[in-house]
């Protein structure tokens, strides 16, 4: 099994979903603290790295850090909500850079169900949009889903809505949600699914 090292680029993100179990925090790498990871990750013989967060798409440098990783000799990989990857350009710049692999997050194709999940509206159409772009700039894409209460009845809509619409995606990251910790510990009514 190849090892593989995560950066928490940045613990903010843009998106407030209810059940995160990540703490936010302003903690922000700098672009040197970030590569001191890469360096060591190397040195250790790992084979890629995840870039993650929070959303690690806020964080400046964040191309930079992916180019770096690559040019020295990593699996690039990056999970994220996909708002910022919903603009050409920044899917552009990031393929450009080095990604290989993105694991966008999605947790309901429908868009009402969505927002709940997010704590905003609007999402699922840039995240859609995300999906492409990462596509079409060469990196390779996966599906991201925290099963949650909101969401667990129509996880088959989720698959056959990709298998139908972006057939180029051949894995999906099912996630058990946390009830331990953030925001899934004050909203466990809301979204820890119970067995009937």
């Amino acid at each position: 099994m190849a090892n593989i090292g995560y950066i928490q680029v940045v613990r903010h993100c843009n998106h407030f979903c209810g059940f995160c179990s990540n703490p936010t925090t302003p903690y922000t790498h700098t672009f040197d603290s970030m590569k001191v990871l890469v360096d060591d990750f190397v040195k250790r013989g790992y084979f890629g790295v995840i870039l993650t967060g929070g959303e690690p798409t806020l964080h400046p440098e964040l191309p930079r850090i992916c180019e770096y990783a690559r040019n020295s000799g990593l699996h690039v990989r990056m999970i994220t909500n996909g708002s910022r990857l919903a603009d050409p350009d920044f899917a552009r710049q990031m393929g450009d850079a080095g990604l290989q692999l993105v694991h966008v997050s999605v947790y309901s194709v429908r868009p009402e169900v969505e927002s709940v999940l997010r704590g905003m509206d609007g999402t699922l159409p840039k995240a859609f949009a995300a999906v492409r772009n990462a596509h079409e700039h060469g990196v390779e894409v996966n599906i991201n889903c925290v099963i949650n209460r909101l969401n667990a009845d129509h996880l088959h809509e989720n698959i056959q809505y990709w298998i139908e619409n972006h057939p180029y995606i051949r894995h999906f990251v099912w996630n058990n949600l946390d009830p331990s910790m953030g925001r899934a510990e004050v909203n466990q009514a809301q979204f820890t699914p119970r067995l009937r």
